[in-house]
């Protein structure tokens, strides 16, 4: 028996209970492992008590094949498991696949064959039972017949999300994860309760569709994987995480917040969206790609609900507060804006600012009084919306951001072409970037009548004498943005088979993208 660190046992993701697969050489794989060690253990189980909703050996199914997926990502990486009977609803719509209590009969059953090991979890440690593939599973493993890429997500996954719970916004500028939800919980619903949801779940499942079948990587990683630090507000400290660049890595949900279906929206998931300064090498089926974002997007959404005019400078600039640089000030304002808009009052505004920064920095010891000031000027300089400033109304503009994004997403899905989104900002192909432009700004125009909202370009250094012409960023904001941007984005070898893996893929699947690749 292997024993795990507290380390080694925190880098985990849960079980997936929606891993499947229909590919006749997956399904041998499965039978094969099932008729040698679990088949004559459950026989004497058919026909008592109540029959399961989905097979004892369509479950099995579902275990092995996520545990062949993490340990193909990366064999350290180990599986979260719920081992209590009630984190198995079958009737639950987020609970496609009907997996039951068997589940944990299962697991238990794998560990006494010698197949996985397993660390008990329990309340006071404050993580679930973990296991993980033990070397003679692992043997079987690698004799596989068929590719990693022929496990999926099965298709009636749940892409429509509702969850109860407080909402926060978090500052993506950080590197945290964008959103989190504080005792979020997803609540069964009625597809009658919004008359919008089956609509929505078509285009999110078309999307991901698309996702499934376009290659989206890094092209200098040897090893599909990034090492993301972020910060750790429970235990105030910086840590890391490992972002997965794989097939298993680009699934997308819309998810909607305290239980409303008019708060939140937004498309979660994707791992474009939990890394931030390698986005900037990011691929789509081999080609080059920029990124463009709405200039202060819920700062524009206030203005744009007033009937105002459209801002036509920085919103983040406001008078000096501090003895600091201007562009030192921004960045807090910038910081802050995001917390200002999403808090109920001034005190979580402020709270939520000061564990956003970095340990040691000069924004980190601000004092609640100095942060007020900052706010203060904030609002001085935003005196048109004051009524929006922590008032929690972040919730209600990510609807609207939500719909936005659905909107640009939907209409490049439409052409078969790859879009990928983070929330105010999207990812294309070099190729597209007029095309996204126009969009963009069509979106906006369409959903609040005429307004307007500067785009931030991430384009190359060709293009910055247009910028500057139009006035989008200052000249020493696209030095520090553009100028180390490879002209031609490396290739490793790592990458090359991970392209040439897919291509092959794609030959054996009814794909109608791969015709442009």
């Amino acid at each position: 028996m292997s024993l795990k660190t507290a380390q080694q046992l925190n880098y985990s993701k849960p079980l997936d209970v929606h891993t499947w697969s229909d590919y006749a050489e997956v399904n041998q794989f499965v039978n094969t492992l099932w008729d040698q060690f679990l088949a004559e253990q459950y026989l004497d189980r058919v026909g008592r008590g109540k029959r399961p909703l989905t097979s004892v050996k369509q479950q099995f199914k579902v275990l092995l094949l996520d545990l062949y997926v993490t340990w193909k990502t990366d064999p350290d990486l180990v599986i979260g498991v719920a081992m209590s009977n009630s984190a198995y609803q079958t009737s639950s719509r987020y609970n496609a696949l009907h997996i039951s209590p068997i589940m944990i009969d299962l697991v238990n059953s794998l560990v006494e064959m010698g197949l996985i090991e397993k660390h008990v979890g329990s309340e006071l440690s404050g993580i679930t039972t973990r296991i993980w593939t033990t070397p003679k599973l692992i043997q079987y493993f690698k004799g596989v017949q068929f590719s990693r890429l022929q496990i999926n997500t099965h298709q009636d996954q749940e892409v429509i999300i509702l969850n109860k719970g407080d909402f926060e916004s978090v500052n993506e500028e950080t590197g945290e994860i964008t959103t989190v939800s504080r005792q979020a919980k997803p609540v069964e619903y009625d597809d009658e309760d919004f008359e919008d949801i089956s609509k929505m779940r078509e285009e999110i499942n078309k999307y991901n569709e698309l996702l499934r079948t376009s290659f989206i990587d890094i092209g200098h990683l040897e090893q599909p994987v990034v090492v993301q630090p972020y910060w750790d507000r429970r235990k105030n400290c910086w840590k890391e995480r490992r972002v997965q660049i794989n097939h298993h890595n680009k699934f997308v949900r819309r998810v909607f917040y305290k239980g409303s279906w008019t708060l939140g929206g937004r498309v979660h998931g994707g791992f474009w969206q939990q890394i931030k300064e390698e986005r900037i090498n990011i691929l789509i089926n081999d080609f080059r790609t920029v990124e463009q974002d709405y200039s202060g997007l819920h700062i524009n959404l206030a203005y744009g609900l007033e009937g105002l005019d459209p801002l036509e400078e920085d919103p983040y600039t406001v008078q000096s507060v501090f003895n600091v640089t201007k562009q030192e000030q921004r960045e807090w304002v910038k910081s802050l804006s995001l917390m200002v808009i999403n808090a109920k009052d001034e005190l979580r505004a402020i709270q939520a600012f000061r564990a956003a920064q970095p340990i040691g920095s000069i924004a980190k010891r601000l004092t609640n009084n100095e942060v007020r000031l900052l706010i203060d000027a904030f609002k001085e300089k935003h005196h048109q919306i004051e009524q929006y400033i922590c008032s929690d109304q972040g919730v209600s503009f990510m609807n609207l951001d939500g719909k936005i994004t659905a909107q640009i997403i939907k209409h490049f899905t439409d052409k078969g072409e790859p879009i990928l989104s983070i929330h105010d900002s999207y990812i294309c192909r070099e190729q597209f970037i007029d095309e996204l432009n126009a969009v963009m700004n069509e979106t906006i125009n369409d959903l609040l009548h005429g307004y307007t909202i500067n785009i931030k370009a991430n384009k190359t250094v060709e293009d910055q004498s247009s910028l500057i012409q139009h006035g989008v960023i200052n000249l020493s904001e696209m030095k520090e943005r553009f100028l180390n941007r490879p002209k031609d984005l490396k290739r490793c070898e790592g990458y090359d088979a991970r392209w040439e893996h897919h291509k092959e893929w794609l030959h054996e699947i009814d794909n109608p993208i791969y015709l442009s690749l």
